[in-house]
């Protein structure tokens, strides 16, 4: 790849899987936007593995309100967190590939749009207007960090069950 290409694309390249920081006043994104409820919701394309039909996750027991269970397609186990946006009934399921393994988010109509520009603050959670309207940023390692990770079942020690027991 020549020198310029390289200094071209050096702007608009994620660095893989790391948060956005810091304001940028007009840029142009590949992004999957997605509704669920009256929300639109974009996520960065290169952090989309894909999407897929609906289907309704296994639950998990004791692991917090944002994880609404887990699903397994293709030899993947798929940590789906709960809707961000209410009651809406979902229609697919938007994989994300994260460090810790694989994230879904329930979602309604999906499309991927190349070079959306973007005008404001692309941090986690931003309301900001895109050449698509008005949409609310994802970024998935922001959402693992909330969801605390991949869902991790409440075990007491050893010690403490033994002495439940009363052994």
């Amino acid at each position: 790849m020549s020198e310029a290409l390289v200094q071209l694309q050096a702007p608009l390249d994620l660095h893989g899987d790391a948060a956005d920081k810091g304001p940028r006043e007009t840029a142009a994104l590949d992004l999957l936007l997605f509704d669920l409820g009256r929300v639109t919701f974009a996520l960065r394309a290169q952090q989309v593995e894909e999407v897929i039909a609906w289907r309704a996750p296994a639950p998990l027991p004791r692991v917090g309100p944002r994880v609404l269970g887990i699903l397994q397609d293709r030899g993947r186990i798929i940590v789906i967190v709960s809707a961000l946006a209410g009651p809406a009934a979902p229609l697919r399921i938007v994989v994300c590939r994260t460090p810790r393994g694989y994230l879904g988010l329930p979602a309604g109509k999906t499309r991927c749009v190349p070079a959306v520009q973007v005008f404001g603050e692309l941090s986690p959670g931003a309301v900001v207007d895109t050449s698509e309207g008005t949409v609310t940023f994802l970024d998935v390692t922001h959402l693992l960090d909330a969801a605390e990770g991949a869902p991790q079942p409440v075990v007491a020690p050893r010690e403490a069950r033994a002495a439940g027991s009363g052994r």
